[in-house]
C-alpha cells in the first residue's frame, strides 16, 4: 500500500513543481497588464511594450523547460 502511494505521488511530481514555479510568473504577468494597456498610448511605448512581452516570454520558457 505504501509504495502504491509513493509511485502515485512520484507521478504528479512534475506537474506539480511546473504549476509552482509558473506561480510567479503568472503574477508578474496579472501585474504588467496595465503596463499593456497603457504602453502603446505613449511615445516609443510600441518598443517598451515588445520587450516587456519578450521577457515575459523568455521568463516562462525557462520555467517550463528547467523544471
Amino acid at each position: 500500500m505504501f509504495t502504491e502511494v509513493v509511485r502515485a505521488l512520484a507521478a504528479c511530481q512534475r506537474p506539480v513543481i511546473v504549476a509552482l514555479a509558473l506561480l510567479p510568473v503568472v503574477l508578474v504577468t496579472a501585474a504588467c497588464l496595465p503596463a499593456v494597456l497603457l504602453l502603446p498610448a505613449f511615445p516609443g511605448g510600441v518598443r517598451q511594450l515588445a520587450f516587456l512581452l519578450a521577457q515575459l516570454r523568455r521568463w516562462t520558457e525557462a520555467v517550463l523547460a528547467h523544471s
